[in-house]
């Protein structure tokens, strides 16, 4: 029961008691005093008449019959009675006692006693008899009922007035607390609310000033530490001159890239060198270096943006590098032409001095292959470059004995078929198990193949297409509905992981479909763990949250993946209702031996927790990286050293 109720209810009690009492009191005073006036009554009655019997004959009984007629016939007497001074009864005039309109219940409550009174008649000083009066006790009990009736009405009407102003009060006045409840919900749900409106209560008034105080300080320490943790993971992925990813992260990230799990559909690699940098040093002085550097830098920041999956890093004092996953020749060809044009329009280069200084090398590659090989094989390229003299970029295909012949597909080929493929669900699924610290199954992420040209490709090789011709949404509608199917068919309680493309995610038609089919299968919807990549959160803004609790409404939970890469996504944390987050695999691999890498999944780990977040793991690769991450607080994670993927 709520303190209101709780309060309406005791207040309720103590008013119908302070109320009946009263009642009770006033029907008593009432009965008392209408008890004394039927006593008086019949005194005085008594008295005058006997004075006037006393003035006639004491043996005329027919005129002392008459008299007592003429008085008893008024109807307000029970009995009247005229005795001879023997005390024999000369006259008599009674009446019944019937009480018509008056409960039976009552009658017995009030309990009216009509007492005889008497007074002796003398006639000279001769004793001529005695009379007796009893008054009708009828006309009490009806103006004694009628009084109650009075009061019941009067007073229950104002009690329920009362009952209601209390109720109305007390409602106004603990108002606050409600929305004590509802902030402190908010806090439950990382969200840090202030009541602004104060209520004019003293004592609430300061236990929501003391709330407001604490919400404040417990949003200032969340962004404290989401501040300091985002200060360490730029320290540790960050190169401190540039702003660009380290050369130690760069390399890491493209590695995760180009693992066996994901690199069938390969990518470019650009490297870009500034050459006679020492002599520019020393005839310009350092100052002016480092402005260079970091021009170069956010030149090629801003010129591979369109490319939302490009990976920029310093990999030496005056080398650059550009990684695009999933990248042909022509895509290749433009993200170096647009980082050419952009610096070489720098006054440097453009000088004579630095007419011969900026050089690209792009290689370009499709199927398996090892970082370590792509970064041999775009150095060549780059060295070709070099030999031209002048400022110049180069683009050369890297083969592989992997190359796929799709690659070389043209896009209304690459249409054709996708949308081929689709129309007819000829999706294959593929699984992943997520275990917990624990060693228990949390649920398995599923993973799209298609087979082209009668070979499975993973999705990393046709994602890009599908993006490229805007056929995300009916991709994502196609692959829920063959995992609904086989969730349904399967008849098992275990949990899949779906990925979801932040366009289909952000398309209202999509979204209003796929809550739809949740709110349809709400066994299925139980079941579904939809994840999106990180760069959502960055994209979708303030929107996101709204549309993440619309989908956990209908029972189904949100995860992201990749977390970690992007900057200022740390304090999504505090106003989105995630379930899961993913840290992204470049922070995993190898972390036994990474302290930096370390200390911010420790610090992540905490700021999960502090907000109900699981804080997952990606690319768990060997046994010392998986027992340091549960040392850290992770609590959960996927990849190879645990459980590879397997067919739906």
């Amino acid at each position: 029961m709520t303190l209101l109720r709780e309060l309406a209810v005791y207040l309720t009690i103590l008013l119908c008691l302070l109320f009946g009492s009263s009642l009770l009191v006033n029907i008593n005073d009432a009965r008392s005093y209408v008890q004394a006036q039927l006593e008086s009554h019949a005194q005085d009655t008594a008295t005058s008449l006997g004075v006037a019997i006393a003035a006639t004959e004491p043996d005329n009984v027919v005129v002392i019959d008459s008299m007592i007629d003429a008085v008893f016939d008024r109807g307000y007497y029970q009995t009247i009675r005229f005795e001879g001074p023997e005390g024999n009864t000369l006259v008599l005039s009674e009446n019944d006692l019937e009480l018509e309109g008056i409960p039976d219940w009552f009658v017995d409550m009030a309990n009216l006693s009509a007492p005889e009174v008497s007074t002796e008649i003398n006639h000279g000083w001769v004793k001529a008899g005695t009379l007796y009066v009893s008054s009708h006790p009828g006309v009490a009990y009806r103006s004694l009922w009628s009084k109650t009736q009075n009061a019941i009405w009067l007073f229950g009407g104002t009690l329920l007035l009362a009952i209601i102003g209390l109720n109305v009060m007390l409602s106004i006045v603990l108002r606050p607390l409600g929305r004590l409840e509802k902030q402190a919900d908010a806090i439950c749900q990382k969200r840090f609310e202030v009541q602004e409106t104060l209520p004019k209560t003293k004592d609430i008034r300061r236990v929501v000033e003391a709330m407001n105080r604490m919400v404040t300080k417990l949003e200032h320490l969340f962004n404290e530490k989401v501040v300091l943790t985002e200060d360490l993971r730029k320290q540790s992925v960050k190169d401190p001159l540039t702003g660009i990813l380290n050369q130690r992260t760069f390399d890491d990230r493209m590695a995760a890239a180009l693992s066996e799990d994901n690199s069938a559909a390969g990518g470019a690699l650009l490297v870009l060198q500034v050459s006679g940098l020492e002599q520019y040093n020393r005839a310009h002085g350092r100052k002016a270096a480092d402005q260079l550097l970091t021009s170069v830098s956010k030149e090629m920041s801003e010129s591979v943006q369109a490319w939302q999956e490009a990976m920029v890093g310093r990999r030496s004092g005056s080398e650059f590098a550009v990684f695009i996953p999933a990248s042909d020749k022509n895509q290749a060809e433009l993200v170096a032409e647009f980082c050419f044009t952009a610096t070489s329009a720098m006054s440097f280069f453009a000088s004579d001095e630095g007419r011969d200084k900026l050089h690209i090398g792009v290689a370009v590659l499709g199927g398996h292959i090892s970082k370590d090989e792509l970064i041999g094989q775009v150095d060549h390229v780059l060295r070709a470059a070099q030999h031209q003299g002048a400022n110049c970029w180069l683009v050369q295909e890297v083969e592989t004995s992997e190359e796929q012949p799709y690659r070389h597909w043209n896009d209304e080929h690459w249409q054709t078929s996708l949308k081929q493929i689709l129309a007819g669900r000829e999706l294959e699924l593929f699984v992943q198990p997520i275990y917990s610290s624990s060693g228990q199954l949390m649920f398995q992420e599923v993973f799209t193949r298609l087979r082209l040209l009668g070979e499975l490709t993973a999705a990393e090789a046709f994602l890009p297409m599908v993006e490229r011709f805007d056929l995300h949404s009916e991709f994502d509608k196609v692959v829920f509905g063959v995992l609904a199917d086989k969730m349904v068919q399967n008849n098992s309680s275990d949990s899949f992981c779906m990925n979801v493309s932040p366009r289909s995610l952000l398309n209202k038609e999509f979204r209003e479909w796929l809550l739809s089919q949740l709110k349809a299968k709400p066994d299925v919807a139980r079941r579904v763990i939809l994840e999106i990549p990180e760069r959502t959160l960055l994209v979708a803004g303030d929107k996101l949250a709204g549309i993440i609790r619309e989908l956990q409404a209908t029972g189904c939970k949100v995860s992201v993946d990749h977390f970690g890469i992007a900057s200022r996504c740390l304090s999504c944390l505090q106003t989105l209702p995630l379930d899961y987050i993913k840290v992204d695999g470049s922070y995993v691999r190898g972390i036994a031996g990474n302290q930096g890498n370390q200390f911010y999944i420790r610090t992540l780990a905490m700021l999960a927790e502090s907000q109900d977040v699981s804080l997952l793991a990606q690319s768990v690769e060997d046994e010392a990286d998986w027992q340091q991450l549960q040392e850290l607080g992770v609590q959960g994670g996927q990849g190879f050293y645990l459980g590879r993927p397997e067919r739906l």
